[in-house]
């Protein structure tokens, strides 16, 4: 990591604190909504945030399956060292995307999210204390979650509950798990 991604986050986080004490609106570099104790995640960025909190609460109350929302509120420096600890452990996590880019390996979000698991993963291999990346967690391989990767409102169509769901249904264990 070059040295000016320490300065470029805190001075972040600095101007995110006083922000909310000016106007009492809290934000965070990556917020998490209902992610301690859930097994499947949403990540997302932007306007659709509200409507997976929505459906993180929906699901939780009528289908009993634990999610969670993490909102990337910062994109560069992407913010891999805090992501990291949110992800330790789920069962699957769905990242969500405004857009699409046909012939890509992934798309932008994705890739972020996947160069993070893999820091920690090599965090996790590396023997003692001396750890490659040391702001990253440190995943054991039974720690990682499963990715699925999902665009939504290409054409400018708005992003549906259904869909959200749909993307909670594919990780469950009897889903179709579709990446």
């Amino acid at each position: 990591r070059p040295y000016f991604f320490d300065h470029i986050e805190a001075l972040t986080d600095q101007c995110m604190a006083e922000y909310a004490g000016l106007t009492g609106r809290n934000y965070r570099r990556v917020s998490g909504y209902r992610a301690e104790d859930a097994d499947f995640l949403i990540i997302g960025m932007g306007s659709m945030i509200v409507q997976a909190e929505a459906v993180a609460d929906w699901l939780r109350e009528n289908r009993k399956v634990k999610v969670g929302v993490v909102n990337l509120t910062m994109f560069r420096p992407f913010p891999g060292d805090l992501l990291g600890e949110i992800l330790k452990g789920r069962k699957g996590v769905a990242v969500l995307e405004r857009t699409d880019q046909p012939l890509a390996e992934d798309l932008p979000l994705m890739r972020e999210v996947l160069a993070t698991v893999s820091k920690c993963l090599e965090n996790g291999v590396t023997m003692g204390d001396d750890k490659p990346y040391p702001p990253y967690a440190s995943f054991a391989a039974g720690e990682m979650p499963r990715l699925y990767s999902g665009c939504y409102g290409l054409g400018s169509r708005d992003l549906q509950p259904e869909g959200l769901i749909a993307a909670i249904e594919n990780m469950l264990p009897d889903g179709g798990k579709r990446k």
